[in-house]
């Protein structure tokens, strides 16, 4: 049975000392002997018994590992699960992961599982219905934490109203949902990288302040910070993908001569195609509708109203003056019981 222990001082495998690259000799001496597959693009490793297979793309210098707790079908898959124990910074690593999810760092863009980082090594969760199915294992450095911006005076009153809304989704969604996807507010860096979206198109200043509170990360199926508007729920678009979202309903404008009658408040409301380029997308329904903050109203419109884009039916309605009205009627329906919304994700509760 094997012992995995991976410390603030090093990775051992039955205590046999691992460095990344790991030579295949090496792991070998700590394992024993393992089955052998070649496939196009890297070398498989498996010891069978012990529910451990080690990859390779040149065959001599192993580049990670993964532990196996469910039989796969693929034929260098191990024959049997993991039973071994594995030793995460002086604990059980599944003790650990319980009581330091809030650890767990993204590695990649849609990761709702996480790893956690220790001197210089990753251990990846793969998680299928809630469940973890393997681990993956491999050299990582930990990235700087980045610091969020403060919040500008005159948009403090963001603070309180984030708190409510996470106080209210928190009774109704567990932290530890795979779709709870709360992330720290934004940084400096991350300000002046996505704020500018093309030539004098910027995300203005409300909703940067917005996201210097709190922002979400990326979920390919669905996110628990979501507002409902006539019956839809709308997902809030992580900041650094505003720019790409915004391009998505450019792509969507017509030509001159294509429009089709266009039915809205033209006195509060500034098109004449599409969408107004200046009007910011926050939140989106994945079906091609979205929220959008506008910076260019009519002349009788309000700066910084939420204007719901539908797609199919080009319909452009006014459902809140600002963010703060918007979210804060989301909090009132929350509070009133109106969670049908969050049924799906309530269902994958882990």
């Amino acid at each position: 049975m094997a012992k995995l222990e991976l410390s603030k001082n090093g990775f051992q495998i039955n205590n046999v000392n691992i460095e990344f690259p790991i030579d295949i000799t090496v792991l070998k001496q700590a394992l024993g002997d393992s089955r052998y597959t070649k496939k196009k693009y890297n070398h498989i490793y498996t010891w069978d018994d012990q529910g451990i297979m080690a990859f390779s793309k040149e065959g001599d210098q192993v580049e990670s590992l993964a532990i196996e707790f469910e039989v796969r079908e693929y034929d260098y898959c191990a024959k049997s699960i993991f039973t071994g124990e594995f030793i995460f910074d002086g604990e059980e690593l599944f003790h650990y992961y319980e009581n330091n999810k809030k650890q767990l760092v993204k590695l990649f863009k849609g990761d709702r599982s996480g790893a956690f980082i220790l001197n210089g090594i990753s251990v990846w969760f793969d998680k299928e219905d809630g469940k973890i199915t393997s681990l993956s294992i491999s050299p990582r450095e930990e990235e700087e934490k980045k610091v969020s911006a403060p919040v500008d005076p005159e948009f403090k009153f963001f603070e309180p109203l984030w708190k409510e809304w996470i106080s209210e989704i928190n009774k109704i969604v567990s932290e530890n949902n795979d779709y709870y996807n709360l992330a720290e507010g934004i940084s400096e860096e991350d300000i002046n990288n996505h704020s500018v979206i093309e030539d004098e198109i910027t995300i203005p200043h409300a909703l940067v302040n917005f996201y210097k509170v709190q922002n979400v990360d990326y979920d390919g199926v669905t996110s628990a910070f979501q507002i409902l508007i006539n019956n839809w729920p709308y997902e809030l678009i992580p900041f650094q993908d505003i720019a790409e979202e915004w391009i998505s309903i450019q792509d969507l404008q017509f030509d001159e001569d294509d429009l089709p009658e266009q039915e809205i408040d033209f006195e509060k409301i500034n098109t004449d195609n599409y969408a107004n380029p200046k009007w910011i997308p926050f939140a989106t329904g994945r079906n091609g509708d979205y929220l959008l903050f506008d910076t260019d109203p009519a002349s009788k419109g309000k700066y910084g109203q939420i204007i719901e884009l539908q797609n199919e039916s080009w319909s452009r309605d006014i459902v809140a003056d600002s963010l703060e009205e918007l979210i804060q009627n989301e909090i009132n329906n929350l509070k009133t019981g109106k969670t049908e919304h969050f049924d799906f994700i309530i269902g994958k509760e882990n």
